[in-house]
């Protein structure tokens, strides 16, 4: 089949990652022959195959999750010691191409005539297209961000850098640079929001994370847009300022009935990332960084009742949490953080410290892609810290966490005023379980200001003192680094694999293909 000879020949070209248990049978198939599959079953897979690898165990909760501080891991250090593993680099860096290639089928689907009739029975063509360019740029965007140049692929574009996807003409595509890539992925967004048709669905079916709703994804193109400007501020203030005004102008986000998230079901076939990863095993818990700043320990918020809802209380057994039939208490003295990269952690108990709420350790917990409290976030930083756009990302956060109304407006009532500080502080919690862009707009701003840093002598509340037998540690980072890292590096077979064009983009990092290596927007 077409499908299986594409991703052969992807993984060969852009990973060299090819699975023993593939049927060579496949391989003797016309790769020519027509796809029978409709695009909306390809686009159902596809978003639901993108958000599985990125937010699983390992790409995430073992990766951003506790690099920016929200959980940490109670069996091993050395990944919360930014130790990551190779295989995490590989997982993503070859599985974004793999689903890539999906989305570029359902434009092709879409842009043939032969093939565009049948295809209109599920959805209007240019919606289908749209859509599939809008997730083409989310996953590109998000790639770039991990290593920077990369091999990019680009809807219609004839850029001689951009070769990716294309295995007809490039087996060892060229890695574009990461300037060009941001550029594109402007221009992708904003082609794609205008020739969204709202009046006809994207799809009748298959379209989890907006049911078919046009409004919807042009909202989100929109609202990505204000994401990757709000990247470019420092470096291309023009051409941000100018995207994110058309996108303001073209509508973005107001709500968070216009959040774009992947659901999941409540089973174990189907069930959400972090579902699976607690079936049988217990390695994730809340970080004391992140707990002490909801507790009002640390920053300026004082305490934050989000924590009953992303937290369980430190006595709640995990059985509890996943038949989220534990008694959820109001008492912040309930809840403890695991002391952050703490080489003992496997000494304390599972009552000293709290682990993720039943909310999140839930089959069917929906994993965002994008929030309208981010869009006000953004909104605020670009009105010079705006205290209405301030509040209202503060209190679309709460309320999407479910907490009570009461609440909300006791707590939004007593923020603190609006400065980078505190909106980017408060931006922080909001990208709770969103942790890859957690960790870009660390890089971009230096926020928040409450991490734990490298060398930091760290003390342990009493009863874990007593039992780890120790009172301090030192927050020892791995590779010698005193912040967080900057960058993956590429994954390793990519040497062997594409290792000419590899070398070519590794040329041009300051220092090499190492994690500390910054990207182009990254002047923090």
């Amino acid at each position: 089949m077409k499908k299986i000879f594409i991703i052969t020949l992807l993984f060969a070209s852009t990973t060299g990652f090819i699975s023993c248990s593939d049927d060579l049978s496949d391989y003797n198939k016309n790769p020519n022959a027509p796809e029978s599959v409709l695009p909306n079953t390809i686009f159902n897979s596809a978003t639901k195959q993108y958000t599985d690898f990125l937010r699983d165990d390992f790409n995430s909760g073992r990766l951003t999750l506790p690099w920016m501080q929200y959980w940490g891991q109670n069996a091993y250090a050395d990944e919360d010691r930014y130790l990551y593993r190779e295989t995490t680099a590989e997982s993503l860096y070859r599985n974004t191409y793999l689903v890539a290639t999906e989305f570029k089928s359902i434009i092709e689907i879409n842009s043939n005539p032969e093939t565009a009739v049948a295809a209109s029975a599920v959805g209007n063509n240019n919606n289908q297209i749209a859509a599939s360019r809008i997730m083409l740029a989310y996953m590109f965007h998000r790639l770039t961000d991990f290593f920077g140049d990369v091999p990019y692929y680009s809807y219609g574009s004839d850029d001689p850098d951009f070769q990716a996807l294309q295995i007809d003409v490039f087996l060892s595509p060229k890695f574009a640079p990461q300037e060009k890539i941001y550029a594109d992925v402007l221009k992708e967004l904003r082609e794609a929001a205008d020739m969204i048709n709202t009046s006809e669905p994207v799809f009748t079916s298959g379209d989890n994370i907006f049911s078919g709703d046009a409004t919807n994804w042009k909202k989100f193109a929109n609202s990505l847009i204000l994401r990757v400007a709000n990247r470019l501020k420092e470096v291309d203030p023009a051409t941000a300022n100018n995207a994110m005004s058309a996108a303001i102008a073209s509508g973005v986000f107001t709500s968070n009935d216009d959040n774009a998230v992947q659901p999941y079901e409540a089973n174990d076939t189907n069930g959400s990332p972090f579902w699976l990863a607690f079936l049988d095993r217990t390695d994730f818990a809340v970080a004391k960084p992140f707990v002490d700043l909801l507790k009002g320990d640390t920053g300026s918020f004082g305490p934050d009742p989000r924590l009953f809802e992303m937290a369980a209380p430190k006595d709640a057994s995990i059985a509890s949490i996943k038949s989220n039939s534990y008694d959820r208490s109001e008492d912040y003295d309930d809840y403890v953080g695991i002391p952050y990269a703490f080489p003992l952690a496997n000494t304390l108990g599972f009552d000293l410290y709290s682990f993720p709420s039943g909310k999140i350790i839930d089959p069917d917990y929906g994993e965002v892609l994008m929030e309208y409290a981010e869009v006000a976030f953004i909104l605020s930083e670009n009105n010079n810290w705006d205290q209405g756009e301030y509040e209202n990302g503060v209190r679309a956060s709460m309320e999407r966490w479910g907490v009570a109304e009461a609440d909300v407006t006791a707590f939004v009532g007593s923020l603190p005023a609006a400065t980078e500080e505190t909106v980017l502080n408060q931006k922080y919690v909001g990208l709770y379980m969103q942790p890859h862009e957690a960790w870009s707009e660390y890089r971009r701003t230096g926020f928040p200001s409450t991490l734990v840093m490298p060398g930091e002598t760290i003390t342990l509340p009493p009863e874990q003192a007593a039992a780890a037998e120790v009172d301090t540690y030192v927050f020892e980072a791995g590779q010698g680094l005193t912040d967080l890292p900057t960058r993956l590096r590429y994954p390793q077979i990519l040497q062997t694999l594409n290792g000419a064009n590899r070398a070519e983009a590794v040329q041009g990092l300051d220092g090499g293909d190492v994690i500390t290596a910054k990207l182009f927007w990254d002047v923090d």
